[in-house]
């Protein structure tokens, strides 16, 4: 569990809906960057990193991350005398780093370390579409849509009640406590699906039944960047199906899964769709 109270310097502000265009334009949304650069992503999970906008030393984004680091996420470039200003802030890493932070920036004892359950995973669009080479995956999709004879929508105002629905019957399906899963963050990005820029598509039956969803943030460069995708266990083939046509609708050049969070489980099923890359993300560590 995080504990809010590490994260709550005096002066800090919450994250609030009206901050999107402002931490928009600061992150930079371009390439490979971690899933964390993206305001539905900080937004959604504001409560469970215990996000709060700060200007002090500098402007950034103040959390805690998944195993209780304090971090900064910086709203400004990165330079030596940034890194200065922050060493001295009482954080314990500055995350995360889109790249390899370069060999000018590591100096006075700073240091840089990965953690692996951190990387996003990253697919091609075109080959998702085909499932080109997840062959495993193809089939299940096939298999769905031989069997059930599904229809693809894109997301539209209708769908909300549908998207509970089957999120809780994955609920249900996943048997864990809410508070163990997304289904809070989950359930609040579909009711503001239109104020966080999401899109969105759902997998029915022929006789109509929603049995999966996904929502997703769409980036101008081509990026998706998949934040949930929930079914239900009867339907499992549901899944590739519904990435595969999404892919293709979407036109994405690439897709972003985001991290694993190390559950065993969800690396499994995120490297059986075979991305071209497991993305580092990286925490540079200040002098102790």
């Amino acid at each position: 569990m995080v504990n809010a109270r590490r994260s709550q310097p005096s002066g800090a502000e919450g994250v609030r809906l009206a901050d999107k265009a402002r931490i928009d334009r600061a992150l930079g949304l371009a390439g490979l960057v971690p899933s964390e650069y993206c305001f539905a992503n900080i937004y959604l999970f504001r409560g469970r990193h215990a996000y709060r906008i700060m200007d002090d030393p500098l402007p950034h984004l103040r959390g805690i991350t998944y195993d209780g680091a304090i971090h900064a996420l910086p709203l400004i470039p990165l330079d030596e005398f940034v890194l200065a200003d922050f060493a001295r802030s009482g954080i314990e890493c500055i995350y995360p780093f889109s790249s390899e932070p370069p060999d000018s920036l590591m100096h006075s004892g700073w240091r840089r370390e990965s953690v692996l359950a951190d990387s996003d995973y990253w697919y091609d669009g075109a080959a998702m579409a085909q499932m080109r080479f997840a062959k495993a995956r193809r089939a299940h999709g096939l298999a769905f849509a031989a069997e059930y004879k599904p229809n693809f929508e894109l997301w539209s105002a209708a769908a909300a009640i549908e998207a509970n629905a089957v999120l809780e019957g994955w609920l249900d399906d996943v048997g864990r406590a809410v508070g163990d899963t997304d289904f809070d963050e989950c359930s609040e990005a579909i009711s503001l699906v239109s104020e966080l820029g999401l899109e969105g598509a759902m997998a029915r039956t022929s006789e109509g039944h929603a049995v999966a969803f996904l929502l997703a943030s769409r980036r101008e460069d081509g990026v998706r960047v998949i934040h949930f995708a929930k079914g239900r266990r009867a339907y499992s083939g549901a899944y590739p199906w519904l990435f595969a046509n999404y892919a293709m609708e979407s036109g994405a050049k690439l897709l972003n899964f985001e991290q694993d969070l190390g559950k065993p489980g969800l690396a499994q099923s995120k490297r059986s769709y075979l991305p071209i890359e497991q993305r580092k993300k990286w925490r540079l560590i200040p002098p102790a």
